[in-house]
Order: C-alpha cells, then structure tokens, then sequence
C-alpha cells in the first residue's frame, strides 16, 4: 500500500461538515465516492480535522492508501473534472506511509468573518452583525486566547482527541477594507 496526500479547498455551504453524517451529504462522502469511481477502487480518506456544517475550507489535507502507484497530475486533473464546483482539488502527492492527515499536522489557522452591513453576496462566509465593533476591545478579549490553554469544553463528548490542550501562537481582529470583512486570524499549534 502506498499512502498519498491531497489538498483541496471547499464551499462547504450545501455540506454537514467535512465528516460523513448519517443525516446529510459530506465533504469527505463526495470526495470519497470520486476517488473510488475513477480508481475503481473503494478508497476511503482521512481528513486533517473535522469541519461544521456550512464552514468552509481554503486549505484542507487528506490522505487516502492504494495498492497501485499513480499519476499524480492526472489524478488532480480527473478529480476536478469529477468533483461539484464547489470542491476543488489543487495536489495530490506521494508521502511516507507513517504521515497521518491529522495527527502529523504541525499547526491550523483558522479565519473568521463579521461583516456590519447587509451583503447578499458574504451571507455564507462571513458573519453578520448590526453593530460598530469595538477593535480595542476585540483584540484584547482576543489575546485572552493565546498560549497553551485547555479547549476540552468545546469538544465533542467521547471524541477521539490525543488531547484537548492547544498552543494558540496568534489571535487578533483585522479591519479590512470597508468592502470587505472584518478578520479574526486564529493559528494554533500543536
């Protein structure tokens, strides 16, 4: 067996997460069924981390295990032509088969949006709010977040986690430009 990372980037808005659900189509229940239909195999992935319904990804790392080496590029190439628009795949690569999406990962970032204005068009990635944000006040909550804290209250019941400590490196609010969204850039390692 050889082990094979991907990279893709997802709308996650018609999505119950990354995870497959019993209740409602997932990121990884799509990607899956493209890589089995043009492998002809059933090739099932393990994602880098688990996404919420409606969350989106610009990056986001998966591996999968052959029994037969491949064209790489040709792969990506089929994939994009199999896969909703709304799914994007831009590598796949050969690794080492001891790599695990998720627990070789040495940090995440997370983005989160606000916007204070209606806009049709930030509905699904960013959150709206209809009033003045306070920047001050935002980052100074925000670095309340920073250095290794225990996040275990925000974690499943019985979930699978070596450990619900994290080394947040960075938490602040950026004001973009006004036709664009406010940004809380969260990178945590591990």
């Amino acid at each position: 067996m050889q082990r094979y990372i991907i990279k893709l980037s997802y709308d996650g808005t018609r999505y119950h997460g990354w995870q497959i659900q019993p209740n409602g189509i997932s990121v990884q229940e799509v990607l899956e069924n493209a890589l089995t239909t043009i492998m002809r195999t059933n090739t099932s992935i393990t994602g880098a981390g688990r996404t919420d319904a409606g969350v989106h990804a610009r990056m986001m790392v998966a591996h999968f295990d052959l029994g037969n080496s491949i064209d790489e590029h040709d792969l990506v190439y089929k994939l994009n032509r199999f896969l909703p628009n709304d799914i994007s795949v831009s590598a796949v690569e050969q690794v080492d088969n001891d790599f695990h999406a998720r627990f070789s990962a040495k940090s995440r970032t997370y983005h989160y949006y606000l916007h204070t204005e209606k806009d049709a068009f930030q509905r699904h990635y960013s959150c709206e709010l209809r009033y003045k944000l306070d920047f001050e006040k935002m980052n100074d909550a925000a670095k309340l977040l920073l250095g290794q804290k225990d996040f275990k209250c925000f974690c499943k019941t019985g979930a699978d986690s070596k450990t619900t400590i994290c080394n947040v490196i960075e938490a602040a609010w950026h004001q973009l430009p006004a036709d664009e969204c406010t940004l809380l850039r969260v990178g945590s390692s591990e």
